[in-house]
């Protein structure tokens, strides 16, 4: 079957986060490409799912059973070779309450919590609002390519309590060779410090790279590790609230999942679950295609930079559907970039330094859109860079 990713879909009036935060009455062709959702219609068939649920009529309290774990297992078989149990997943409403939640279930107040810079940025805010200190490892550019700096993670580690795993890297789009995991593993598991991974890009992988799962690595690592994931990124669903942790310590899942009850989170959305049954049982096919239409949006994009602003460096696109690039070249600091980008170009990405002083001066693009977007962004990009 062909999917369409090509049809505009306007979000004005929708309660769209991203849509609204650029106002009411956005310029005609205006797309924000920023907050990590798509400008795409989730698969077919997650929709007629959905619509048969809301024609039903009745949308009671909802908890996930054997459905729900049978599709996250098979997913998780299929697409990633890690054949797990229905009793290591502990249910959420998203990575990042999750990760709020190991926070405060695997570290006290004033502990030392490891990060890999420049990253997500609710990373920062998981630590430092729960009153835990962030500990930052800033990555290194090696020959055009993001690398960590172990001797740096090492020394950091030593007094770290917990690190906070993205993979694939968000917001440089790296995907983890195994032996990068098993490096920052084996210094976690030398000194101590529990792995919280967060692989909620894990389906958004492009051509000739291979995710791995860290609880994957073996044993001893998979003992010491928190693995979140979601279907919110790979079908576009974050406005329905699923996740999971797939915990197979039993100590460590207990923990996880009294601090979420604790929080009073123990209720999950029906048309959230319905969806991820449906996707990760019919949908392999669709995001197949997705990803090649990412890819080939972001050749679009490296070379339409390269031809037209050739100092402007941007990064290999490995996994996610978010691309990387250095706008330093402008001179402008990364506060000034914003408001030009906004103002003169009508054009709103992410920024970089919201990702930590490691990222102040570049830009985050969401390639999740049509390609008539994407390039109506760049062509609005060029004409207020050439007039600066």
């Amino acid at each position: 079957m062909k999917y369409d990713f090509n049809t505009a879909h306007v979000r004005v009036g929708m309660e769209s986060a991203k849509w609204d935060a650029i106002g009411p009455a956005p310029a005609p062709g205006v797309v924000p490409l920023s907050v990590a959702d798509m400008e795409l219609l989730s698969p077919p068939e997650i929709i007629e799912e959905l619509k048969k649920t809301a024609e039903f009529g009745m949308w009671g309290y909802t908890w996930w059973g054997k459905p729900y774990a049978d599709a996250v297992k098979h997913w998780m078989s299929t697409r990633h070779g890690w054949d797990i149990q229905q009793d290591w997943i502990v249910q959420t409403n998203g990575v990042v309450q999750g990760l709020y939640a190991s926070v405060r279930a695997f570290t006290q107040p004033g502990d030392n919590v490891l990060l890999v810079t420049p990253v997500y940025y609710p990373f920062y805010r998981a630590v430092n609002l729960n009153g835990r200190t962030v500990v930052e490892s800033p990555l290194k550019l090696v020959d055009g390519r993001y690398e960590v700096d172990f001797d740096d993670f090492e020394e950091k580690a030593k007094d770290c309590k917990m690190f906070i795993l993205c993979s694939p890297h968000n917001p440089v789009g790296r995907v983890w060779t195994e032996e990068e995991l098993r490096r920052m593993g084996d210094i976690c598991l030398k000194h101590n410090v529990l792995v919280i991974s967060d692989e909620i890009h894990f389906d958004l992988i492009m051509p000739g790279y291979r995710h791995i799962s860290y609880p994957t690595l073996g044993e001893k690592y998979a003992d010491n590790c928190v693995m979140f994931s979601a279907a919110s990124k790979t079908f576009s669903l974050a406005g329905l609230c699923v996740a999971h942790a797939i915990i197979p310590n039993p100590e460590l899942r207990k923990k996880l999942d009294d601090e979420v009850n604790v929080c009073g989170c123990y209720t999950y959305s029906i048309f959230g679950i319905r969806a991820l049954e449906v996707g990760y049982a019919k949908c392999a096919g669709w995001v197949d295609q997705l990803n090649q239409h990412i890819w080939d949006n972001y050749l679009y994009f490296k070379e339409f930079m390269a031809k037209n602003f050739p100092e402007v460096w941007v990064a290999d696109l490995e996994g996610t559907y978010l691309c990387w690039f250095d706008c330093r070249c402008f001179g402008m600091d990364g506060q000034t970039l914003a408001k030009f980008l906004n103002e003169k170009a009508q054009l709103f990405l992410d920024d970089g330094f919201i990702f930590g002083p490691a990222g102040d001066g570049f830009e985050r693009i969401n390639l999740a859109c049509t390609r008539q977007a994407l390039e109506e962004a760049l062509a609005r990009f060029k004409a207020a860079m050439d007039q600066r």
